[in-house]
């Protein structure tokens, strides 16, 4: 499973960060780049793994500007949830 929360940059910038397993989460980097909305924006790797096995990455750039976050969410995270509960 994956969660995503919106965050501030150290630049004061907005961000989305997402968590979740190794494997889950690169199948959802996986469904973004295949989006029209994503082309314009960065992803970046941060803080690795987490004691639970979680990696977190970081999606910055025009992708967030244009999208608020709960149309991320609901346009990306929960769909890719439900896609992975069945």
């Amino acid at each position: 499973m994956i969660d995503g929360k919106e965050e501030t940059l150290i630049s004061g910038r907005k961000c989305y960060s997402v968590t979740g397993k190794d494997k889950a989460l690169r199948m959802f980097v996986d469904n973004l780049r295949t989006s029209n909305k994503f082309e314009d924006s960065d992803i970046r790797v941060i803080g690795g793994i987490d004691a639970n096995g979680r990696m977190k990455i970081i999606l910055a750039g025009h992708f967030v500007d244009e999208v608020s976050f709960q149309d991320f969410k609901k346009k990306f995270i929960n769909p890719y949830k439900l896609k992975q509960e069945n």
